[in-house]
């Protein structure tokens, strides 16, 4: 890996997802990488924090705030966890008051090794210059936005009140627990 770390685009063909959805981790919280000049840098613990967020994303379907309280969670444990370097990790989460909680296996040891193999092959992947965007960006936003009003239909200031109180009452802080999965039991799947 480079001294500096990888850039945006490197970081994410080491982690197989798409650029944007990486960008998208970085820009609510989710991952931290080091910053230097407008910079992102993505050294192996924070390709390690993308690779596991994407991950519960993936399995979770989760909005981003919970998905950073996941992540904060897993932040905590994440040098007790390096060095026991078990086989799974295993999120309990009991995301409202009103839920039962749920409990999910993420493969700790296989994602490390997934981003380990691929780092040998990051000097490949060259990044976008800075502020460069894609040719029929404009567009592309206009007609997602005119597509995601289209789908809206008319909403009434009732309904966008019920919406911001739901909102607001869901963004009371779960509770969240992660530990190291013991070798002989397999992975949990979800509840």
């Amino acid at each position: 890996m480079p001294r500096q770390g990888l850039k945006l685009k490197q970081a994410s063909a080491v982690l197989r997802i798409e650029p944007k959805e990486l960008q998208n981790l970085v820009q609510f919280g989710v991952v931290k990488p080091r910053r230097s000049e407008g910079t992102y840098f993505f050294d192996t613990n924070s390709l390690l924090v993308a690779k596991v967020a994407s991950y519960l994303k993936e399995c979770l379907g989760t909005r981003t705030s919970v998905l950073s309280k996941l992540m904060e969670a897993f932040s905590a444990s994440e040098e007790k966890l390096k060095s026991e370097n078990p086989k799974y990790i295993v999120f309990h989460c009991r995301l409202t008051a009103e839920e039962e909680p749920i409990q999910l296996g993420v493969p700790f040891r296989a994602l490390g090794a997934q981003i380990e193999e691929r780092m040998s092959r990051a000097d490949l992947y060259k990044d976008l210059p800075r502020g460069k965007k894609r040719r029929g960006w404009k567009k592309k936003f206009l007609a997602s936005l005119t597509e995601a009003a289209r789908d809206m239909g008319e909403v009434s200031e009732e309904e966008i009140l019920r919406t911001v109180r739901s909102y607001r009452k869901e963004r009371r802080a779960p509770e969240i627990t992660v530990v190291a999965q013991s070798q002989e039991t397999q992975a949990p799947s979800r509840r």
